[in-house]
């Protein structure tokens, strides 16, 4: 039978939430008989494999190594699933109502449309199911076009088979770049009204969130994308969309040669000028913020990019498609299990 749609899961140490997203995706899905739905795991040391192996889905679980990534478990998911579409969705999310049909009516007349995604409900963790939004069905919904998706996308295989999937070696930003590739050769990603997910995580503001994202290197694909990008037509597409990261190393480079520039000849103009702005942002990042504290947070923030940035630019590329694959399968599900 002719797959039309393949659902990847990502997880890793998710057996919190791994019971809530695949029974939300089976109930979903349970529509289209065509379908396939894949949990690809990243080493987890928990129980969430023990529990995912209570569904009628398939199941592989990656091994630790140096090449694990959160894009390893796309590219894998990619590798080992058939459909025409593929919906991915991280492993602390749930898939919300009515959102799937229209972006399968959408992506399916519409062969311009290469991605398809829609709003986040970000939640705390420990959110019941009292306490979730109610999510009615948003008519007219013809979706808007945007620069890229997140974690929770669908894509048309045949596109990514044309320009390339994700790449397993960035420890970060695989979204932005596999989305800036899709719009470069010429398609669409859009994004509709309709909530796709509701995802279930710490505030991404939390100073301990961005802490820990840095030592788990997820500041290191902007560096990483921009040493992939360098011989070719992405680089200051790139370097244009992601100023998050470029912009401040600008200006900290600025300002280490305004220093030495000081040191060598004497002249202070160039480093008081740059202090002088240093100071600037200061006071009207206090003011926008309304605390000095969360103005601290924000340059803590920027220094943690930066520093992820620079190791990434100097990792050495590899080739995707010399990725080594390193998993084992849990589970494969009888295509008559998968039907009911």
């Amino acid at each position: 039978m002719k797959i039309i749609l393949s659902v990847v899961l990502i997880s890793k140490n998710q057996d919190w939430n791994i019971k809530r997203l695949i029974e939300s995706v089976l109930r979903k899905t349970e529509g289209i008989q065509a379908r396939e739905i894949l949990l690809v795991d990243s080493a987890s040391d928990d129980c969430t494999t023990e529990i995912a192996q209570h569904y009628p889905i398939n199941i592989i679980r990656l091994h630790d190594s140096k090449f694990l990534t959160p894009a390893a478990g796309r590219y894998v998911g990619f590798k080992h699933t058939t459909g025409d579409f593929i919906l991915f969705l991280d492993g602390d999310m749930e898939l919300c109502p009515h959102w799937l049909d229209k972006a399968m009516e959408l992506i399916q007349n519409q062969s311009e449309i290469a991605a398809i995604t829609g709003q986040r409900i970000d939640l705390p963790e420990e959110t019941q199911s009292a306490d979730k939004p109610v999510l009615p069905v948003i008519e007219n919904d013809r979706g808007v076009p945007v620069e890229k998706g997140g974690g929770a996308a669908m894509y048309r295989r045949s596109t990514l088979d044309e320009i390339g999937q994700f790449n397993p070696y960035l420890c970060s930003d695989e979204e932005p770049d596999i989305c800036l590739r899709i719009r470069y050769n010429g398609y669409k990603i859009i994004e509709l009204k309709q909530t796709i997910v509701l995802h279930y995580s710490d505030p991404s503001d939390k100073l301990s969130t961005k802490i820990g994202r840095w030592r788990r290197n997820l500041y290191m694909g902007s560096g990483q994308n921009l040493r992939y990008n360098l011989k070719n037509k992405y680089l200051w597409p790139y370097i244009k969309e992601r100023d998050f990261a470029t912009v401040p190393l600008a200006i900290i480079i600025a300002g280490l040669t305004a220093f030495f520039w000081f040191l060598s000849s004497g002249e202070s103009a160039y480093i008081l000028f740059w202090l002088a702005g240093f100071a600037a942002f200061l006071v009207s990042t206090t003011l926008r913020r309304g605390s000095f504290y969360l103005t601290l947070g924000t340059l803590l923030h920027r220094i943690l990019i930066i520093d992820g940035t620079v190791r990434g630019f100097f990792k050495t590329p590899l080739t995707p498609k010399d990725y080594p694959e390193n998993f084992e399968i849990l589970k494969k599900t009888p295509p008559e299990e998968d039907e009911r």
